[in-house]
């Protein structure tokens, strides 16, 4: 166990850590314990307080007021990869004569702009909404499923990836078919998706062409993807969730195209990548604990939700987001001066043990289950019932067909190295 005299040397930011041991659970477990805010000063990136303790995580993402999203740093990342986004988007805005201060995306953005952001959206992600696509899920779970264990069948105990043949199907559908775009999209958009997080694959590359052309080719074809779909809906809109948005107003003025496309941008990656590796880490949560498997396969309607909830928490899948702080403020005694970023990590809040009772136990009867997964407070995440529903409906389907049973987890997870999205690339499993 690391003691207080680890807390000079803990290393909770390289992605190389990630990558080869997963989530740093003991040095979280040590700042919990020994320095729950915790000034963080390491080379290759600029310093931060970890936060690190459920309930001031709770509080931060309820306190919008002295934390703020509209500062510089919204996500914790290198100095490297930080000065490489930002000059991509300086040339990007400059490419298309963009406004050059106008952020990313509505995350970066603080009440009350906001609120008007997020209301064009919100109403398509209410639970009313997300309970009248619960057919439309579970009809397409069955089909994702049959092609998995199809999959199974064909590949006679070799080794395949749960990640391409299952887990990412699900969400890119179901966020297609909430959007309005045809379901088959789907293919399309996990190349150009992929390639957002995973900037060392040559995956998608063409005959002979080089990975710098070919992330330049899939930008472009998924920015001109953008392009269309807005002519498209603005020429003829319909109930779905891109027409509300190209046709809405904020403060009596439509979103301008740079608006819409980092609208769309966040819709799409948000509403696929993290509920595709909850799925992954889920499914081996269920093969690492047989009698949480066994339990939600003998009443699936009785264990779905807690078991999705114990997901979810289990798996957390977005490590963390940086605040801005706005005006001297106090968090357990310590001084955070207005200016300083803080780094909210909600893996570790979610196995507070002052939060949770036995929390590195895996649990599918835990109830409540008040997990961070989602966030907190107004930024917590707009696609939350979307994901909590097709999760599931997928969960709901192995379990009722006893699919797990025949897996075996072959190894570690490849992680793409990303230190806000926890991103599993591939995990090999094998019919028993």
């Amino acid at each position: 166990m690391l003691t207080a005299a680890d807390l000079d040397t803990i290393d909770i930011h390289s992605l190389s850590l990630y990558a080869t041991r997963g989530y740093p659970w003991a040095e979280w477990d040590l700042l919990r314990r020994e320095a729950p805010v915790f000034w963080y000063d390491r080379p290759g990136i600029e310093p931060f307080w970890a936060i690190t303790r459920y309930d001031d995580v709770h509080a931060i993402g309820r306190d919008a007021a002295t934390f703020a999203n509209s500062g510089r740093r919204l996500r914790l990342h290198s100095i490297e990869h930080e000065d490489a986004m930002w000059a991509s988007k300086a040339r990007r805005d400059t490419l298309y004569g963009w406004d050059q201060d106008e952020p990313l995306d509505m995350v970066f953005m603080d009440a009350p702009r906001h609120t008007a952001f997020r209301l064009l959206t919100a109403r398509a992600f209410t639970p009313a909404r997300c309970r009248a696509m619960a057919a439309s899920l579970a009809s397409l779970a069955a089909q994702f499923v049959d092609e998995f264990e199809a999959a199974l069948d064909a590949s006679h105990g070799e080794p395949l990836d749960i990640v391409r043949e299952l887990s990412l199907k699900l969400p890119l559908a179901a966020i297609c078919d909430l959007m309005g775009l045809p379901i088959e999209d789907w293919h399309d958009i996990w190349r150009w998706t992929d390639s957002v997080f995973d900037t060392s694959s040559t995956e998608w590359a063409l005959p002979g062409e080089s990975r710098r052309d070919m992330r330049r080719r899939l930008r472009v074809e998924y920015f001109d993807y953008y392009e269309q779909l807005i002519s498209a809906k603005r020429a003829q809109p319909a109930d779905d969730v891109i027409s509300h948005l190209v046709n809405g107003e904020v403060d009596g003025q439509r979103l301008t195209q740079q608006q819409l496309h980092g609208y769309l941008n966040l819709l799409i990656l948000a509403g696929n990548e993290t509920t595709r590796n909850a799925t992954t880490k889920g499914v081996l949560a269920l093969l690492d604990n047989p009698a949480e498997r066994e339990r939600l396969e003998s009443d699936p309607d009785r264990w779905i939700e807690p078991a999705v909830e114990e997901i979810l928490r289990w798996t957390s899948p977005v490590i963390q987001f940086a605040r801005t702080t706005v005006r001297d403020t106090e968090v357990r005694g310590v001084t955070i001066r207005a200016g300083d970023t803080v780094g909210i990590w909600y893996p570790s809040a979610n196995r507070d043990p002052e939060a949770f009772e036995r929390p590195d136990t895996f649990d599918i009867t835990r109830e409540p289950n008040y997990h961070l997964a989602f966030g907190h407070g107004p930024h917590f995440c707009l696609g939350a019932n979307l994901a909590r529903w097709e999760l599931r409906a997928l969960f709901r389907e192995l379990a009722r067909r006893g699919t797990l049973r025949r897996l075996e987890a072959l190894g570690s997870p490849v992680i793409t190295q990303d230190l806000h999205v926890s991103v599993v690339k591939r995990q090999l499993v094998r019919s028993n």
